[in-house]
């Protein structure tokens, strides 16, 4: 995903938990599998924020993450051979539970391990959160970063009240034709496309759901002035005045800009939707071991 900031903000401490728990890096052909510790994750995940700790309380050791681009792209990469390469993997909700766990491509975490990290964490997660375990009972990640994620808006042009009460209408609206983006985070595309049309994204879309979901992508990428997946660009539009708003996106995405100080730049979490009457979407990473064949000793 992008810049810094935000996301990163999260990470620190359970990065350095997770990380000292699950063990594995790279092939033997690399360095001795005591002294090497490999991440594959989202950006932040790789900053000296966060591998710094365990770095010291490691001197000497090889530790190495690499940030991915999409939740896809890193999955890919464990089932074409590279489970040999990493240790951790770090995705978002529900990857873990629904492919990777299934295909062998993650190993169960310690309960006595873990547990008791768990039950620290905000009500939420410590209750606990249902995705971090497998449906036979082993916890399979450790939450760990989480946001909101719907859409983001130009607040000195379209205030944040209104954002909130039309929702997704914003971007069916005639009037904002040519004003808006869409960062084209696909998996994302289609659940935000859905909750715009009114449908629940996690529920099947079958007979004239289908119909309503081509007509609304249609409409919401027929209005578009920019399609992109860089957010960097997509913010340097929406402070430009280039577009008004941007669909897909959230805190994750407007905390660059508002770092830098255009804090017009704002995620919007729609007030209601076809959800149980919600609209709005959250992500939740979770950070996973690896099936490594060749597991270090460094954790």
């Amino acid at each position: 995903m992008a810049n810094t900031l935000s996301r990163r903000q999260f990470v620190g401490r359970t990065m350095a938990l997770t990380g000292l728990a699950a063990a594995g890096p790279l092939s033997p052909a690399f360095a001795a599998r005591n002294d090497q510790l490999n991440v594959l994750c989202w950006e932040g995940y790789n900053s000296d924020q966060v591998l710094g700790p365990f770095r010291k309380a490691n001197p000497g050791a090889s530790v190495r993450a690499e940030s991915g681009t999409s939740d896809p792209d890193m999955i890919n990469k464990l089932r074409a051979g590279e489970t040999s390469v990493w240790d951790l993997i770090n995705v978002n909700q529900p990857w873990a539970r629904d492919q990777l766990y299934p295909e062998g491509l993650i190993k169960p975490l310690s309960k006595d391990r873990f547990m008791p990290h768990i039950e620290k964490m905000l009500p939420e997660f410590a209750a606990p959160y249902p995705l971090a375990f497998a449906d036979d009972g082993n916890l399979i990640g450790m939450p760990q970063r989480y946001g909101p994620f719907s859409f983001v808006v130009n607040t000195d042009v379209i205030s944040r009240d209104m954002a909130e009460d039309q929702g997704w209408n914003l971007f069916l609206d005639p009037a904002m034709k040519g004003r808006y983006g869409v960062l084209t985070y696909d998996n994302w595309n289609v659940i935000h496309m859905c909750l715009t049309a009114g449908l629940n994204p996690f529920a099947p879309v079958e007979g004239a759901d289908q119909e309503k979901f081509r007509e609304t992508a249609t409409a919401i990428f027929g209005g578009a002035k920019l399609l992109t997946d860089d957010l960097v660009a997509m913010n340097t539009a929406l402070i430009n005045g280039e577009i008004d708003a941007y669909f897909t996106g959230g805190t994750y995405t407007a905390s660059p800009a508002r770092y830098d100080g255009a804090t017009n730049v704002r995620g919007i979490t729609p007030r209601s939707g076809p959800v149980d009457g919600k609209g709005g979407c959250t992500w939740i990473e979770l950070t996973s071991a690896v099936n490594n064949p060749d597991p270090s000793s460094l954790a």
